[in-house]
């Protein structure tokens, strides 16, 4: 089956499930604490002995799957998920899949390895490639676990981001490559995670990004002629709210995002549903769990104005102004979905550790 395809990557099938819960059910707590028990024993036996977690138990530690796991963890908001985390091993870890500019490598024959040994940039996994979903997911779980601030960690990710980004405005996976929505948002996400988003051009990335709406399918693709896909609607959309709070509220126009909102819940309630139940990623295509949690998540922002105020003017917010935020763009109350912070599809429930560039729910000690 299609998930079988993916089956050295399980905790993001937890992550994708949870968040989609949290996502629907407005605030209410849908699992039972047996449900949790059983993903926090799976997450356990996931968890790596050198550190970071595995895509399934006894595999070699992996930076998506440490960030779908550790994600996960904060989604269950309960002590016994929290204290799993072995956060001395995980700061190690995150620092081996570090390159830096004394990182000790072997001297590249080929612009291919050359390239993946980058300053600033991060691995997937030890000997693995390396582009920015690797940055995005290290500086997020560095940033959840309060590890963020180590020296050597940040070091040169900045740089590295700002080559990535192209003429067109949009940011790639590595330098030289082909601007990417995926991709542009890990690259400002971790930039804003950083505090260094005077890195890069915004108005040229804002530009590219709200571009790539389609004027008759109503939704987004992630590249320059390519197709609408749901889960864009997400990574394009959480983009343009992360451009406006870097701007500090000026990346609105008068609260509403630099697309059509109704256009993006259009296409995603219209176009998106299955009979079955569930999301696609466009007509005629089959259901699945990531297009599911991406396309509520990209309704979620499609129905909100811009909370710069909330999030950090005021260094608080609350669950009841999200609420009545959402209602503002909502086509009804049946369809209307969970704020989510853009920085991730963590449900913004309490305040946050860091105003709300941290959108963890808890601070490990």
């Amino acid at each position: 089956s299609w998930y079988g395809r993916l089956d050295s990557g399980q905790p993001w099938f937890l992550f994708w499930i949870t968040n989609t819960l949290d996502m629907l059910a407005m605030g209410e707590d849908v699992l039972d604490i047996k449900e949790k028990k059983n993903i926090i024993d799976y997450l356990k036996a996931c968890q790596h002995p050198e550190g970071g977690f595995s895509g399934s138990p006894f595999m070699d530690a992996h930076a998506a799957s440490t960030y779908a796991a550790i994600c996960t963890i904060v989604a269950l908001q309960c002590p016994e998920a929290y204290v799993i985390v072995d956060r001395p091993k995980m700061l190690q870890y995150l620092l081996r899949l570090k390159h830096n500019k004394d990182t000790k490598i072997f001297a590249p024959q080929l612009c291919s390895k050359a390239r993946t040994t980058i300053p600033g940039s991060f691995q997937i996994h030890e000997n693995g490639e390396n582009d920015l979903r690797a940055v995005y997911c290290c500086l997020a779980v560095a940033d959840i676990l309060n590890l963020i601030d180590e020296p050597k960690l940040r070091e040169g990710i900045g740089d590295f981001i700002s080559s990535c980004q192209t003429y067109e405005g949009g940011i790639a996976c590595v330098p030289y490559s082909e601007a990417h929505a995926g991709y542009s948002y890990c690259g400002f996400a971790s930039l804003m995670l950083l505090n260094e988003t005077e890195k890069i051009n915004i108005d040229k990335l804002l530009e590219w990004s709200m571009n790539r709406q389609l004027a008759k399918e109503a939704g987004f693709c992630g590249r320059i002629n390519k197709l609408v896909d749901s889960c864009y609607n997400f990574w394009q959309g959480a983009l343009s709210e992360l451009i406006d709070i870097a701007l500090k509220g000026k990346g609105n126009y008068k609260g509403e995002w630099l697309y059509n909102q109704y256009a993006v819940q259009g296409y995603t309630l219209l176009c998106c549903q299955s009979k079955k139940g569930g999301l696609i990623d466009k007509p005629k295509k089959s259901t699945d769990m990531y297009h599911t949690c991406y396309s509520l998540a990209g309704l979620s922002i499609a129905q909100s104005k811009s909370m710069y105020q909330e999030l950090y003017a005021d260094h608080k917010y609350e669950l009841k102004n999200a609420e009545a935020n959402s209602a503002m763009f909502a086509k009804d109350y049946s369809s209307r979905v969970s704020r989510v912070h853009p920085l991730s599809l963590i449900h913004i429930s309490e305040p946050t550790r860091r105003y709300a560039i941290s959108y963890a729910v808890f601070c490990l000690k």
